[in-house]
């Protein structure tokens, strides 16, 4: 979807869209190295050895990928772990909002790379250190998932709900409910929205290699 912006505000409403929302560059010629930009995880590569992101909202001929070394670099304090193991554990997975710095680019393939963006890290310690189980949920308004943890009367177990971006959400369960079984109870009540465990414990486990 493309909109056009007039007046003699449209700077300062361009602006506010693009830190609400991201705006999607048309073309690789728009992007220049260490620009941070809001992404989409499409998933894993096809050899397995990266995560696929799309920059924007919508452009689908921008795809970028965030490399193996650079996830364990950033994430696993340089452990080799797999990537699917990896985007499980931090949630980088199919329609999670993520914020990504671009490291290279390859005009001529038209290929793109990424490191995960300092906000986007400091973002995941800060739910680390919560300890905080978290559900991030793709694809349901906040309406739709507040609905479903009524009806499921897990009001108790989920103590808040933080928007990410454009139906995006993240669920703070209570200290001690666990993100797995409210998912198992609420899954069914959110129709086709995609929803992912983020739990504390795994990243120490990831990064320190005890399991």
């Amino acid at each position: 979807m493309k909109v056009e912006i007039e007046g003699e505000d449209s700077e300062i409403l361009t602006e506010l869209i693009k830190r609400r929302l991201g705006i999607a560059p048309e073309n690789a010629s728009e992007l220049e190295i260490d620009d941070n930009l809001k992404a989409y995880v499409i998933g894993t590569g096809r050899n397995g050895q990266s995560v696929e992101v799309e920059i924007g909202p919508d452009s689908l001929h921008l795809r970028c990928e965030i490399t193996q070394q650079a996830l364990m670099a950033q994430l696993c304090d340089g452990r080799a772990v797999p990537v699917d193991r990896i985007s499980r554990t931090y949630c980088l997975q199919e329609g999670v909002t993520v914020l990504v710095r671009i490291t290279h680019i390859d005009r001529h393939r038209r290929h793109l790379e990424a490191w995960i963006s300092d906000d986007q890290i400091a973002r995941f310690e800060n739910w680390r250190r919560q300890r905080f189980h978290r559900i991030v949920a793709v694809g349901a308004t906040q309406e739709r998932l507040r609905e479903a943890i009524r009806t499921c009367r897990v009001e108790r177990d989920v103590i808040d709900v933080e928007e990410l971006a454009f139906i995006a959400n993240s669920l703070v369960c209570k200290l001690g409910t666990e993100a797995p079984g409210i998912i198992a109870k609420i899954g069914r009540h959110v129709g086709d929205a995609r929803l992912y465990a983020f739990v504390p414990e795994r990243l120490d486990e990831l990064r320190t290699g005890l399991e």
